[in-house]
């Protein structure tokens, strides 16, 4: 009974998320999940204590999204964004190119050098300056991000998510990274079809997609071979020879392209990579606000303040504002937004962590979600990736999934006898692909958007991530037959 009631959270957030729309979703799954939480047996400190989790988690969500809007009001009101739209029309006349061509590269860049879900934030804004409609730019942003989420941040989710807990040796961090970037740069080719259906419904029909093809393989290719040899820098270094690459492929003769306008995100990439790459940096900046024992439930929560990419984004805007002459920092919209998108946010949050906390007298509901596909048999190679899917969707990260799932993921593997490190190259895999719709993920980048109704970006994301989850998990099956028949 438990295995089922276990699901139940998940299945109200996305049922009533296609049907009603994701604010009743997750008001209607907080209390169930409320409601279950003291089922489970977990009393009135432990839940105030997952509360309180919640809130850092949506203060460290909420900064993103005000830093974002921010910058980006401040450059749009200083005449920036309508001079990025046009910077690139020289490059190629095709409008749809110049759209994949940043909606690809731009994607992976940011989740590259920020994660956090930096890039649904800023990439959007630029597509739908270039005139695209708001919910096609992020449900195409969100679904590339969910390719890009793989390694996160400069490797953290395979580094810390994984390969710390499970104290994996340098070797086997490699091969579960090299074979998670295959299996989701395959899985990519149907997440495109997908993403080619949605800009047709919006925009017309599609006349370049071979070209686009040819701009995704200027990433994976880069990309499939760094996870190999340095996984932490995959993702960004992918995405720069993508980026470099299309450039020459598709500029026409004797174009001049304007790369003024975009000097601001520039500056504010450089400030999100300078701690990845300079130590002492890193380390001034790793100051944690930390609470040990939150209502004695023995519940620790922090939050890294300086870490989140809402300082970058405050010191560009800051910056622009300055050296445009602007005469107001324009604050009442993105406080505005901020405290509307709370009012989603903080439930959604509250749900994911009541499933983590509720194990205290018997395993957690995430707990009894990993166990109930681990009875799969040999046929789990096939249902492993849709938890790392479940995990991501849970709790808004790779990284969060790895750690909530990847010891149980390894423990079902060694059980079965099946190969461990294919298995957590699907959990890993899995968590990326879930992020296209992590609903904190969906609100965040819909808030800045400007877009009120979540549920058309869920809507046009779920079924191209299971779809591409049930892939991944057929090429390992496929791959594990392969390799007991030779």
């Amino acid at each position: 009974m438990n295995y089922l009631l276990s699901l139940l959270p998940i299945f109200i957030l996305v049922t009533v998320s296609l049907t009603k729309g994701v604010k009743p979703a997750v008001m209607v799954g907080w209390l169930v999940t409320t409601l279950l939480f003291f089922y489970w047996g977990a009393g009135v400190a432990h839940y105030l204590g997952a509360l309180g989790v919640s809130l850092l988690t949506s203060v460290n969500i909420l900064l993103i999204v005000l830093g974002a809007v921010f910058l980006y009001n401040i450059m749009s009101h200083t005449g920036l964004i309508e001079q990025i739209t046009h910077s690139l029309d020289k490059l190629h006349p095709s409008r749809e190119l110049r759209f994949f061509l940043l909606a690809l590269g731009l994607t992976a860049f940011f989740e590259g050098v920020a994660g956090f879900g930096t890039p649904g934030a800023i990439v959007p804004l630029i597509l739908m300056a270039m005139g695209f409609e708001a919910v096609l730019s992020v449900s195409v942003v969100l679904l590339f991000d969910g390719l890009f989420a793989l390694f996160g941040a400069v490797g953290t989710p395979v580094l810390i998510g994984l390969a710390l807990p499970l104290r994996l040796s340098a070797g086997e961090v490699r091969e579960i990274g090299f074979i998670a970037a295959l299996l989701v740069s395959m899985a990519g080719f149907v997440v495109l079809w997908f993403v080619f259906r949605l800009v047709n419904r919006q925009h017309g029909p599609l006349e370049n997609r071979k070209q686009v093809l040819v701009l995704y393989a200027f990433f994976i290719v880069p990309y499939c071979a760094l996870a190999w040899l340095a996984p932490e820098l995959a993702t960004v270094f992918g995405a720069l020879a993508m980026l470099g690459l299309s450039v020459l492929y598709l500029r026409q003769k004797g174009s001049r392209i304007n790369l003024w306008p975009w000097l601001p995100y520039v500056v504010l990439a450089v400030l999100l990579l300078l701690p990845k790459l300079l130590a002492p940096l890193r380390e001034w900046i790793g100051w944690e606000l930390t609470f040990g024992d939150m209502f004695g439930s023995g519940i620790r929560a922090s939050i890294k303040p300086l870490q989140s990419p809402f300082l970058p984004f405050v010191v560009v805007g800051l910056g622009v504002a300055y050296f445009r002459k602007s005469r107001s920092l324009y604050l009442k919209e993105p406080l505005k937004k901020v405290g509307s998108v709370f009012v989603v946010l903080f439930p959604s949050v509250a749900i994911a962590q009541l499933m983590i906390y509720s194990g205290v007298g018997q395993p957690s509901m995430v707990g009894y979600i990993a166990g109930l596909l681990s009875m799969m048999g040999q046929t789990y190679t096939l249902f492993a990736s849709f938890i790392g899917v479940i995990g991501a969707f849970i709790t808004g990260s790779t990284t969060i999934s790895n750690v909530v799932f990847g010891a149980s993921q390894q423990q079902a593997a060694m059980s079965l006898g099946i190969d461990a490190e294919i298995v957590l190259a699907l959990q890993l895999a899995g968590a990326s692909l879930g992020n296209a719709i992590c609903l904190y993920n969906i609100i965040a980048a819909a808030s800045v958007a400007n877009i009120r109704n979540y549920k058309d970006i869920f809507a046009n994301n779920i079924l191209p991530t299971l779809l591409a989850a049930l892939l991944v998990g057929l090429l390992a099956m496929a791959w594990l037959l392969v390799s007991a028949w030779q």
